[in-house]
């Protein structure tokens, strides 16, 4: 799993191999260890794990739930989930701003340039100052909205010969052609990678007798 990280390319679109995929079988235990990349995701982060669609949305865990600026936080593929007990009028549990926290944030688009309100394959979004258009906005409304990506925070640009565009939570790749348009790039990877966090903190861990394990490929 270390090699697999040290070899990505900093800031690259689509990184491959930062943890396999598959389909994932709900378990009851409070404890679940992945095989693919021989990490556990335990208590509220697995309780929100799985509102937030798990696998196929956060992608596999690729540490074990550690502490980091003073908060309990736990790196997946495509997420960062973070513990939040000072929050309680809101979740405990919250997906944590990749995309702010990298610094990917664009200046608001000029007022003339704001589409109309009934264009049905355009969204404007005041709170960001951001459009998003087509199949970036079809895949948002297809896999959570602004609750699981955030708001756009700039306009689609072209990045390692990729249309991508940039929300909070992560950033979305266009792959005309593919047999899926929009693919999530594996945000959770590349912040670990570029923010140059320690990397013994990517290292398998041994699967406890109390938790749920799920198959490699599973």
């Amino acid at each position: 799993m270390r090699r697999v990280l040290a070899g990505m390319l900093i800031g690259a679109t689509v990184l491959v191999g930062c943890a396999g995929r598959g389909a994932e079988q709900p378990m009851l235990s409070p404890s679940r260890c992945y095989e693919a990349t021989g990490h556990t995701v335990r208590g509220e982060f697995l309780r929100a794990f799985d509102a937030w669609g798990g696998v196929r949305s956060l992608g596999y865990p690729i540490t074990e739930a550690f502490e980091q600026s003073g908060r309990l936080v736990q790196y997946f593929t495509y997420a960062r989930l973070e513990d939040h007990p000072d929050n309680p009028a809101g979740p405990m549990v919250k997906l944590g701003m990749l995309g702010e926290d990298m610094g990917r944030r664009q200046p608001p688009i000029d007022a003339r340039r704001v589409p109309p309100a009934l264009e049905p394959t355009t969204r404007y979004y005041p709170e960001s100052g951001h459009v998003v258009r087509g199949d970036f906005l079809r895949f948002i409304e297809a896999n959570g909205g602004v609750e699981r990506f955030g708001f756009p925070i700039g306009e689609p640009i072209v990045v390692a010969g990729h249309l991508v565009q940039d929300f909070q939570h992560l950033r979305l790749v266009w792959q005309p052609g593919a047999q899926q348009a929009v693919t999530m790039e594996e945000s959770g990877c590349v912040y670990f990678q570029t923010r140059r966090l320690d990397p013994s903190l990517l290292s398998a861990q041994v699967c406890q007798p109390d938790a749920d394990v799920v198959p490699a490929g599973e």
